[in-house]
């Protein structure tokens, strides 16, 4: 191991939780001219989907509420939200996955600005029928858009192997049945329920004073009293392992393998799970790892390659596959590969010690990169609580990296790389065999 031989990162992080509930979270860049504020809600496609409404009735949101939100909290009705910020020169955004929705913004210069419009058009919500109904069409065309990528539609069979009969296996957007059954009032339903200052996170990046923006913040009245954020759906069903022949319109076939991996509810072992499943994937199939040069230079891999690895408090999974010309052995390569057994040859203890520094250069380069470091304060954010604190220790990661070692990793690999949680699908554009 090589604990204790990295000094504390130059990197100042203040947290702060506010009156209403609100993490805010300030990491200080002297001497930066662009600065990155991102306000997370904690509510995604696999968020529980019972909720009470103000009245006390209990409503059920269709699949792909989540989404359907994070789009219409931009319109305001006379204006649209991205309006404000473009004014002033910066730019501002959202994405909507199965844990989060999150708006971010960015820019030069008025930072206290640009965080109180982020504040303002999330916490406030403007919804009308005819509104509605306009954002019906254009999500619907969005889902049909996806729903003709093969790459997209695979992924998508994957998941529903992996987490059978869950919300948590549904697509993000959801389905053109499902987003026409929202209304105004559903809306509001959801949006009482997740949108509640202490089911969010603000991220602020940037040469800015802490205090002085905290104390300048405003916040919109609240109409709802605080409520309790429902907890999140269990997984209960076994992993369809059997592996899935898909046909579709591509010019090549595809082969995609998925490992459901555990829910991480503690932030502090979900941080080194990730740290250690880094590693791990990059000894065994990322681009620096033997066999990806081999796979690629064969011809049996392209850019289109993907390893993915998701950890959340609810769910983990691991993704990975792509477009090749032989999707039989290209799977059963990938089985093999991904086994404790091969882990165990393949890094060795060498190998591991030169992954673990690898590491250790691509988290501290990675400081500089805005949008990787916010993300990380999502990614450790403790939601057993009732505010969303973040646990993520930037000036003593790089010691976090280095006390990892081999046999940590490989237990690691021995509890997750396991054939009940392994599922496959395959993609053919035509009739027949594959190879």
């Amino acid at each position: 191991m090589m604990t204790d031989q990295f000094p504390p990162l130059p990197e100042t992080v203040q947290q702060q939780v506010l009156p209403n509930g609100l993490t805010v979270i300030g990491i200080q860049k002297p001497g930066f001219v662009r600065h990155y504020a991102q306000l997370t809600v904690f509510f995604g496609s696999a968020s529980t989907r019972t909720v009470t409404a103000s009245d006390g009735t209990t409503v059920t949101l269709p699949a792909g509420m989540a989404h359907f939100l994070e789009h219409k909290m931009f319109d305001k009705g006379t204006y649209d939200a991205a309006d404000l910020f473009a004014a002033r020169g910066a730019d501002v955004n959202a994405y909507t996955t199965r844990d989060i929705t999150n708006y971010y913004c960015s820019g030069l210069q008025n930072i206290q600005a640009d965080v109180q419009d982020l504040i303002n058009f999330v916490l406030t919500p403007y919804f009308t029928q005819e509104t509605v109904e306009r954002e019906q069409g254009i999500i619907a065309q969005e889902i049909q858009m996806y729903q003709d990528e093969p790459d997209y539609a695979s992924q998508q069979v994957l998941w529903e192997h992996l987490f059978p009969d869950s919300i948590i296996a549904e697509d993000v957007a959801g389905t053109r049945a499902s987003i026409v059954q929202i209304t105004p009032a559903i809306l509001r339903a959801a949006y009482d329920t997740y949108y509640q200052a202490h089911n969010m996170q603000l991220v602020v990046i940037g040469d800015f004073d802490f205090t002085q923006l905290i104390d300048q913040l405003t916040f919109p009245a609240v109409a709802t009293p605080k409520r309790a954020v429902p907890a999140a759906p269990v997984v209960q069903e076994n992993v369809k392992t059997a592996p899935r022949l898909m046909r579709a319109p591509s010019s090549l076939p595809e082969a995609w393998l998925g490992v459901r991996l555990p829910a991480m509810p503690d932030p502090i072992q979900r941080m080194r799970m990730s740290l250690l499943l880094d590693i791990l994937l990059s000894g065994l199939l990322l681009e620096s790892a033997p066999d990806f040069l081999h796979l690629y230079q064969d011809g049996w891999i392209d850019d289109s390659f993907l390893v993915d690895a998701e950890l959340h408090s609810q769910f983990g999974v691991l993704t990975v596959g792509g477009k090749t010309p032989v999707p039989v052995s290209l799977l059963h390569t990938l089985t093999h590969i991904l086994t404790v057994e091969y882990a165990r040859q393949a890094i060795t203890p060498t190998a591991f010690a030169h992954l673990q520094k690898e590491l250790i250069g691509r988290t501290i380069t990675g400081f500089d990169h805005y949008g990787w470091l916010a993300q990380q304060m999502i990614d450790t954010a403790d939601l057993r609580e009732g505010d969303r604190h973040s646990i993520y220790s930037v000036n003593g990661l790089a010691n976090m990296v280095a006390s990892l070692n081999r046999a940590e990793l490989l237990t690691l690999a021995e509890q997750l790389l396991q054939p009940s949680k392994m599922s496959a699908v395959l993609v053919s554009p035509e009739e027949g065999e594959h190879e």
